[in-house]
């Protein structure tokens, strides 16, 4: 029995002055209640009732006693409203992931969920940097890419080809045919480039690099799709996004003859225990709707708890 079951002990106790009316009333043995009493009072070092064979009174300390305690389960009560959201289809989910995921996955598709879940928020934090799940207090993030934190719990989706392309307009400005053109003739886009001293970029394969000049220097995967899709260099994107870019013939891709490295795309969490029900909801509805979307394109991975 926890201390707030022994603290409406004693408000009934109070209330009906008597331990044997408070015994039926709960269907306990008149000894529990007893208990209950006595062991608030050792707790506390208080003397809470007058008992006598016929009826039983607070005491002066009893009666301010009552006072606190009622406030107390009032507030403790009030508590309660967090496990029933644990229970409902209510609550408020914040996620952080890529932006290219967001505006061509999530939100699209978003209606979907709320005809099942009306109730549930959802913020989305959507950037091309990496959230942190403390400081930006998110319930989980979305991550493409390695992760570095070991102290995330991670629970992966997919691993996606990372795809090498460029647009026509980029290849008709070649002086040679793609296959014999030297590597001196081409020039990437520089994606969140480290080193801005630095005249090269890398385009990265499973087994190797290439170093390339590049010209452009773009912050976020809007911009550097964009750029590619100009004809300014050659671009590296997941294949989910390149594939429909290649169907319509706006990308061609490029230097097949290399191995693709492959991107794992996780979801990470802080802790494990106690995540509400309408979160676990929402998390299960994206990882399936991702895994559908993604599913030509990409190694599915499944999540053992």
């Amino acid at each position: 029995m926890d201390k707030i079951e022994r603290l409406k002990i004693f408000c009934l106790v109070a209330e009906k002055h008597s331990f044997a009316q408070v015994a039926k009333a709960l269907d306990l043995p008149r000894s529990t209640i007893t208990y209950a009493i006595q062991g608030l009072e050792k707790e506390y070092q208080v003397l809470l009732f007058n008992r006598t064979t016929r009826k039983v009174n607070l005491t002066n300390d009893g009666v301010q006693f009552l006072k606190e305690v009622q406030q107390l389960i009032f507030q403790a009560e009030g508590l309660n409203k967090f496990k029933l959201k644990n229970r409902q289809y209510k609550g408020q989910v914040k996620i952080g992931l890529p932006l290219r995921i967001a505006t061509q996955y999530l939100l699209p598709y978003l209606h979907e969920f709320y005809a099942k879940y009306p109730n549930i928020k959802v913020s989305i934090y959507s950037h091309d940097h990496y959230s942190d799940l403390i400081e930006q207090r998110l319930d989980c993030v979305l991550r493409v890419g390695n992760v570095m934190n070991e102290n995330l719990i991670v629970r992966p989706i997919a691993n996606v080809d990372l795809y090498t392309v460029a647009a026509p307009e980029y290849l008709n400005t070649l002086e040679n045919a793609l296959e014999t053109a030297p590597l001196n003739q081409h020039i990437m886009i520089g994606y969140q480039m480290k080193n801005m001293d630095s005249d090269f970029g890398s385009l990265v394969f499973k087994d190797s690099q290439i170093k390339l000049p590049y010209q452009l220097s773009v912050e976020d995967t809007e911009s550097y799709l964009h750029a590619g899709l100009q004809g300014l260099g050659i671009i590296q994107i997941p294949a989910f996004d390149a594939i429909p870019f290649i169907e319509t013939k706006r990308l061609t891709r490029i230097f097949e003859q290399e191995a693709c490295l492959k991107i794992p795309i996780n979801f990470l969490f802080l802790e494990r225990k106690y995540r509400p029900v309408y979160f676990q909801f929402f998390i299960d509805w994206l990882e399936n709707l991702l895994k559908q979307k993604l599913a030509n394109h990409t190694e599915l991975l499944s999540f053992k708890s």
